[in-house]
């Protein structure tokens, strides 16, 4: 049974592979949406309507930027980490370990073609990944928020 589990386990650990220009596939509670704008016009864009709902900035990272210092050209890409300070602590109190993923995190980025995402980590899928029972309405608010002011920022 051991052998099972863990040869299940290997095939499932592909499951979750980043395809061409980095893409994952659905089963990864990433959340990614085709911008029309240049990374950091998006990353400006998404800044400027999550401060319109509220949303604290905790910092915002220009990871092109940062790689060009020690010599690694990447397409552009930026992070931004944010939060309300609603959510996350229902969910902290019932899984600590959810503090790996929270306060939330959106990346804008440039795959091999040209084209922008914006991409970020889907409550839901927090929910399911802590095992979250008790915080079910703080992970619906989230994902609604974050949904209305990315989709705000990607018109």
């Amino acid at each position: 049974m051991k052998l099972l589990t863990g040869v299940l386990a290997f095939f499932l650990s592909f499951s979750a592979y980043a395809g061409p220009g980095g893409v994952l596939d659905s089963n990864t509670g990433i959340v990614t949406k085709a911008s029309k704008y240049p990374v950091h016009e998006t990353m400006d864009r998404v800044e400027a309507a999550a401060k319109a709902v509220g949303v604290t900035i905790f910092s915002r990272i220009d990871w092109q930027a940062m790689s060009r210092k020690v010599g690694v050209e990447i397409p552009p890409n930026e992070l931004l980490i944010f939060g309300r300070g609603k959510g996350g602590p229902y969910i902290i109190k019932e899984a600590p370990l959810a503090s790996l993923d929270i306060p939330f995190k959106a990346v804008a980025w440039q795959d091999a073609d040209g084209k922008v995402w914006l991409s970020y980590t889907d409550g839901t899928y927090l929910d399911q990944r802590f095992a979250i029972k008790g915080a079910a309405k703080a992970v619906k608010d989230i994902d609604e928020t974050i949904d209305r002011f990315t989709d705000e920022a990607l018109k």
